[in-house]
């Protein structure tokens, strides 16, 4: 069964959950809103299988056999139908490695890492937070009869992943949002109610199953670990399925970012009507939350403050094997930072621009036309482009313990005020060491 020594140990995708044969496992919040699995030690009957599932355990992050998914059916305790083979391919051969997060060959066999491209979309970046190709691949998946999954944000502006398959309802899934998507599915109904989703439906990692199962084609949007996640689960439904991964700082806290809107509504005195985690009015190269008190707009850098200060990010985003060119998805996608000087005149101003990485034959097929899109692409040289978290994770601070700790124990505007003060000192004590003035 699943055992966390460590909080680091559990990235929160759900998949151990998703795959117990004895709905064994429920995903509970903690103080900051990371679920983490829980074990109902009555209905476990030690299978393991949770344990094979779990993309971000060492022991999976192993390139497996080929016959690794028939040397599963062993196991009498599991459903048979999350290792049932489907023989028909729509998306072509798939490596194990683009899967688990080793090291794949590159997909154009370049041998200097994936085949990247700086990309843009000019119809749709007015409305994007880059170049808009997460929206694009979206509806080019929607348009060829596929189902895809993302994150969105609902009316109660908590991020959920959610099933689409028509055009029209793709709008909710554009944008980013810095903050871990809940996983789970059909909340209950009861204000206050703290019940963990899954009691009350399916998760997502089982519907992307069921739709597999059901001979559907899925495109899956998310998180690298989610992409993970989601792609061991239905690894014998591989060529069905289609992972875009995004490059990803790491997930902030969801009770954090519920708590940071209900503060700044208690500030007002008035409700909240919208938000944008990251407003593209500002010109891309600018970070800042948008908040609409009806007509009335706010911007702020309070909660992007928190963010890149790496205080409310979950523990196992400090240790992520996926920080590196070496993707979970066949298709990665990106800011292009430093398209500027990679690709002089390319996209200088400022509406943003988009970075793909091209990980498996798999994606590169599917990306070669975007029918009926305006679309700017160059192949770009990865090095010159290259971001933080392709080399490493993000590092763990030392205030991250006192917020956390502050938060659980005296709320959000405590923790955030001690945190700002600390901050302040810092930046002073920097100031005065360039200018030489000791303190």
């Amino acid at each position: 069964m699943i055992r966390l020594v460590d909080r680091k140990d559990c990235c929160g995708c759900g998949a151990c959950a998703a795959a117990c044969p004895h709905d064994a496992i429920s995903m509970l919040p903690d103080g900051m809103g990371f679920r983490y699995p829980v074990v109902d030690f009555d209905a476990c009957v030690d299978c393991h299988f949770c344990e094979e599932i779990c993309a971000f355990a060492a022991s999976s992050l192993r390139s497996l056999e080929p016959d690794a998914a028939s040397s599963l059916r062993g196991r009498g305790t599991q459903k048979p139908d999350l290792v049932e083979s489907v023989p028909d391919s729509s998306f072509g051969p798939v490596r194990t490695a683009g899967l688990l997060g080793t090291s794949p060959a590159p997909a154009s066999g370049s041998g200097c890492g994936p085949r990247a491209e700086a990309i843009r979309f000019p119809e749709l970046m007015d409305r994007s937070q880059s170049g808009g190709l997460a929206f694009a691949l979206m509806r080019k998946a929607v348009r060829g009869g596929m189902v895809v999954y993302g994150a969105a944000m609902d009316e109660d502006f908590v991020v959920r992943h959610r099933r689409v398959e028509a055009e029209g309802e793709l709008e909710p899934l554009r944008l980013s949002k810095y903050v871990q998507s809940e996983m789970q599915r059909d909340y209950p109904d009861k204000p206050g109610n703290d019940v963990i989703a899954s009691e009350c439906g399916q998760s997502i990692p089982r519907m992307v199953l069921a739709d597999l199962q059901a001979g559907r084609r899925v495109l899956f949007t998310g998180t690298p670990c989610q992409c993970a996640g989601v792609g061991r689960l239905c690894r014998p439904y591989r060529d069905r399925l289609l992972l875009m991964d995004i490059v990803c700082h790491g997930v902030p806290a969801p009770y954090v970012w519920r708590d940071y809107l209900a503060e700044q509504e208690r500030r007002h005195g008035r409700k909240l009507t919208r938000v944008l985690f990251r407003d593209p009015s500002l010109g891309w190269h600018t970070h800042r939350e948008a908040l609409w008190f009806g007509e009335e707009k706010l911007v702020s850098d309070e909660y992007t403050d928190l963010f890149y200060r790496h205080l409310m990010l979950r523990p196992s985003c400090t240790v992520c094997p996926f920080a590196s060119l070496s993707r979970p998805g066949d298709i990665t996608a990106a800011d292009c930072w430093g398209v500027e000087k990679a690709l002089p005149g390319f996209a200088d101003d400022n509406r943003g621009c988009s970075l793909m990485l091209l990980n498996t034959p798999a994606g590169e097929g599917f990306v070669r036309e975007f029918p009926g899109e305006t679309v700017l692409r160059q192949r770009v040289d990865v090095r010159l482009v290259m971001q933080a978290n392709f080399l490493a994770p993000s590092t763990p601070k030392d205030g991250a313990d006192l917020f956390e700790n502050t938060y659980i124990r005296r709320g959000y505007p405590v923790a955030e005020r001690r945190c700002r003060r600390g901050a302040f000192r810092i930046r002073l004590l920097r100031w005065a060491r360039k200018a030489g003035i000791k303190l």
